[in-house]
């Protein structure tokens, strides 16, 4: 695991994350860049303050699983996706150089949703690339974050 990667879940509830990180019934989906400027000022701000949080948060996902898709599959596969429900998601945030056993894990509050911007496709075959990306918007309820920490031996 390392920054940026990204878990899904398409059940009803929210499972938990314990103390080493997603595990199933998450599935491991893709990875955000280190690029994603939106999504690391989203993280500085859930770390610093409690009381004002942006109410939304943008950003792309490159999708490297096969069982996982912008749509979700009519085939009878085992492939959850996005819409029209959305997913779960969780993303390891773990700062670079941290010793063992200080993995830190953020959750989005609600389920994220694909939203409508470019769209960058992947090369297909293309080993060790993503099979593409979808634009996600994880949102929050009124006056609350967007994130939250995944485990409390995670949180500062």
């Amino acid at each position: 695991m390392s920054w940026g990667d990204v878990w899904v879940n398409g059940d009803k509830v929210r499972p938990e994350i314990d103390a080493t990180g997603p595990r199933a019934p998450w599935i491991p989906a893709g990875v955000i860049s280190a690029e994603e400027r939106a999504f690391v000022e989203a993280t500085q701000a859930l770390r610093r303050t409690r009381d004002a949080h942006a109410r939304a948060v943008e950003f792309d996902l490159q999708v490297t699983s096969s069982a996982v898709s912008k749509e979700r599959s009519g085939t009878g596969k085992s492939v959850v996706g996005f819409e029209p429900d959305g997913l779960w998601l969780a993303v390891d945030v773990t700062p670079a150089g941290s010793p063992e056993g200080e993995a830190r894990f953020v959750v989005f509050t609600q389920r994220v949703h694909v939203i409508a911007r470019a769209h960058r496709a992947a090369k297909r075959g293309t080993p060790g690339r993503p099979r593409g990306t979808i634009s996600l918007r994880g949102r929050a309820r009124s006056r609350e974050s967007p994130l939250e920490w995944g485990h409390p031996a995670a949180r500062d």
